[in-house]
């Protein structure tokens, strides 16, 4: 079916190809050895904390040992204790964070490359729709007469229907117009003009109240909507 508004080219297929291969360098495993590197790390750090920890409790033990102070030696055992675990489990749990975060912007990242890759596709593919429609156009110009056909068929209740088209097109094709607006289905006001405005590529019927374009940019919008 025709349709009404017309739409600006797609990218030039070219850059999109170089969007792609640049997208094709997006490497999942190097994040992947950031992540760990980081963990790795933050491992050393709690080691080294729980380490550091135990000398000072120890050297809490000689301290009280040496004072001759058992409560003392008994109370510190316990904060120093108290102190490890406080230690260890605060570290743990920013390790915990810093994984969590690696994985979220790992999935950010993740899902922006598969928007611009699917984007760069939608561009490839209309691109390439757009060579192989106007190859055809090139061989058999009777593809508009379809086109404008069923921009004809749309209009329901219209009384009277113009059907505009290129001064080159109508020399080529007037005859095959004549006979598809000579459809008894049609209404009876229906007739063909030329129309320097009109692409060589499109046709356009029109109407009171408003106009149907139908012709290649118009084919390429309908196959961009349905990729989407």
């Amino acid at each position: 079916m025709a349709i009404v508004l017309k739409s600006e080219r797609p990218s030039d297929p070219t850059n999109a190809a170089r969007s792609v291969t640049g997208l094709a360098g997006f490497n999942l495993d190097d994040l992947a050895d950031a992540g760990r590197s980081r963990i790795d790390e933050c491992r050393k750090q709690v080691a080294a904390m729980l380490e550091q920890a135990k000398k000072d409790a120890e050297l809490i033990r000689k301290q009280a040992h040496e004072q001759g102070y058992q409560d003392g030696l008994a109370k510190a055992a316990i904060d120093s204790d108290k102190k490890i675990k406080a230690q260890a489990e605060t570290l743990a749990a920013d390790s915990l964070k810093i994984i969590h975060n690696a994985v979220e912007h790992l999935h950010r990242i993740h899902e922006d490359w598969m928007q611009q890759y699917a984007e760069s596709l939608t561009s490839i593919a209309i691109a390439a729709a757009e060579k192989v429609i106007r190859r055809q156009l090139a061989r058999d110009e009777t593809i508009l007469v379809r086109w404008a056909e069923e921009a004809l068929r749309s209009t329901r209740s219209a009384t009277r229907l113009i059907l505009a088209v290129h001064p080159e097109t109508l020399v080529n094709l007037g005859q095959v117009f004549d006979e598809l607006l000579a459809s008894p289905d049609l209404p009876e006001q229906t007739m063909v003009e030329p129309d320097e405005t009109v692409a060589l590529d499109a046709v356009v019927v029109r109407q009171p109240g408003g106009e149907i374009r139908a012709g290649l940019d118009e084919q390429l919008l309908r196959l961009q909507e349905l990729l989407a």
